[in-house]
This record gives C-alpha cells, sequence and structure tokens, in this order.
C-alpha cells in the first residue's frame, strides 16, 4: 500500500537488480517517507534519522565491499559520495540537536538526492556489478537471492 503523502513511491522502477541494494533501498525509501511525513507534520525526526544515518553507513559498507570485488572503474567517487552523504547527515543530526528547523531536508533534498543517486551512481554500479557476473546476494551478511529480475 503506498501512502497518499509520500515523497518516494517505490515500485519495480527503482530496482537495480542486486538483491542487497534492492532491499536496502526498499527500506531506505520507508524511512525517508517516514522522515518526511513526520517533518511535514511537525513530529520528531531525531530518532528515525539517527538509523537511517547507521541503516546508509552499512549499505554503503555492503555496496562499497561489492564494488571492491568486482573491480568497478568508479569506486572512488562512488565512495566519495557516500562519505559526503554521511557528513551531511551528521550536520543534519546536529542541526536538529540544536533545534534546528530541517524540514525541506526530509521532503525535498535528501529524497532528490536518494531518486539521483540511485539513478546514476547505483544504477552504473549495479550494471557493471552484473557484467562482470556479480550473484544477487550482499558481499556480507545477506544472501538471500533473488535472480536478476527488476534490473533496469
Amino acid at each position: 500500500m503506498i501512502a497518499p503523502h509520500s515523497v518516494i513511491r517505490w515500485s519495480d522502477a527503482l530496482l537495480v537488480g542486486i538483491e542487497f541494494i534492492d532491499h536496502d533501498h526498499q527500506e531506505a525509501v520507508e524511512a525517508i517517507n517516514r522522515m518526511a511525513a513526520a517533518a511535514r507534520d511537525g513530529g520528531e525526526v531525531l530518532a528515525d534519522l539517527d538509523v537511517f544515518r547507521h541503516h546508509c553507513a552499512q549499505h554503503f559498507s555492503r555496496e562499497e565491499a561489492m564494488m571492491h570485488k568486482v573491480g568497478f572503474f568508479a569506486i572512488a567517487p562512488h565512495g566519495e559520495e557516500h562519505r559526503r552523504v554521511l557528513a551531511e547527515l551528521d550536520d543534519v543530526l546536529a542541526r536538529l540537536r540544536a533545534g534546528g528547523d530541517c524540514r525541506d531536508y526530509f521532503t525535498d533534498i535528501l529524497p532528490q538526492w536518494f531518486l539521483e543517486h540511485r539513478a546514476t551512481m547505483d544504477f552504473v554500479t549495479a550494471d557493471f556489478a552484473h557484467e562482470r557476473g556479480w550473484p544477487d546476494e550482499s558481499p556480507g551478511d545477506r544472501g538471500n537471492a533473488q535472480g536478476k529480475q527488476g534490473r533496469r
């Protein structure tokens, strides 16, 4: 079921065909929608953002492990973007803790970044990994293969 005021609507069009990335991305979309709704309604987002930051760090680590394993040609700029986003999340957490208003971050900036990152860097990374024969399982602790369905 799609929430009526979601900032990102999950669909198969967002799949890249690598199970752990798709799973993590779906969780990210759910978290972004929760935080955007809370921010829009004047609710609390600090705890959710802290959990989301941890989720991103874990996801980025798994994704970078895959990039290393397949010899991805653009690991440096992709990894640098991951570090930039983690620093940005840390900055937003600090602003929230100091009583700042970051509503636009959750309703506009973060959703836009996710969609652009998925459509550019993650799409290219997944395509390269598939070309290199990457299995549809996580380089870490997940390994629930689903096949290459949904690859875009």
